[in-house]
This record gives C-alpha cells, sequence and structure tokens, in this order.
C-alpha cells in the first residue's frame, strides 16, 4: 500500500471513529449512562483472513454470554478489506473488565494471531 492509500486509510478510520464516538454519546444513538464501548482497528495478515473471521466468531461467541454485553459491530474499510472496525458496548466498564479477565487464552491468542496492525484500540464513554 503507498503513502496515498494510507493516508486515505487513516483519514477514514478517523472519521469512522468519529462517528462511532458521536452515536455512542448522542441521546437515542444506543448508548445510555454508565455504559462502555470497545473500539478496535486493526490490519488483518492477508494471509489470515479466513482464521481471523473463524477465530472472531469464536472471540464474540465467547463475549457475547457475558454478563453485561449489550451489542458489537464489525465494518471493513471500503478500499483495504483487511482493515476492520469493531465496536463492542458493555453495561459497565466493571463487567467489560472482568469479561476480558475471563476470556481464554487460546480464544485471545487465536484472534491476535491474525493482526498484522493495530490502528487503534480504546475504551470510550
Amino acid at each position: 500500500m503507498g503513502m496515498y492509500s494510507r493516508g486515505l486509510v487513516s483519514v477514514g478510520m478517523a472519521l469512522c471513529l468519529t462517528v462511532l464516538t458521536a452515536c455512542a454519546t448522542q441521546p437515542g444513538g444506543g448508548h445510555t449512562e454508565g455504559q462502555v464501548v470497545e473500539v478496535m482497528t486493526y490490519a488483518v495478515k492477508p494471509e489470515k483472513a479466513r482464521q481471523h473471521d473463524e477465530a472472531w466468531s469464536a472471540l464474540f461467541a465467547f463475549l457475547k454470554k457475558q454478563p453485561g454485553f449489550v451489542s458489537v459491530a464489525s465494518r471493513k474499510d471500503l478500499k483495504d478489506p483487511q482493515v476492520h472496525v469493531d465496536y463492542s458496548v458493555w453495561a459497565s466498564r466493571e463487567q467489560y473488565e472482568a469479561a476480558g479477565a475471563a476470556l481464554p487464552d487460546a480464544l485471545r491468542s487465536s484472534f491476535m494471531g491474525t493482526v498484522g496492525e493495530w490502528k487503534y484500540f480504546g475504551l470510550i464513554r
């Protein structure tokens, strides 16, 4: 990917994060008081695309069963489908942290092994 393309991806991801944050914090945006939103933006290793889909599904199948899980959405960049934005909502920071602590190492490792580059990872309110 050239410098120009990388710049566009960065600008696109920044815009996406701005929109997600605005949606999460506006009345009626699906976010209620006390909830936290985890935002992950990353590039999947091209040779690991299939494994990523399987690992992502297994990871969120586990997380969806944890207390406090509200929802998850995942989107791919239109110009570079290896770039993903995942957005998960949790009832509270404490429940989010407890779910992370309960996550089996095998699920975490399987997912992390498919990520080539982290672009953004954060927790917003």
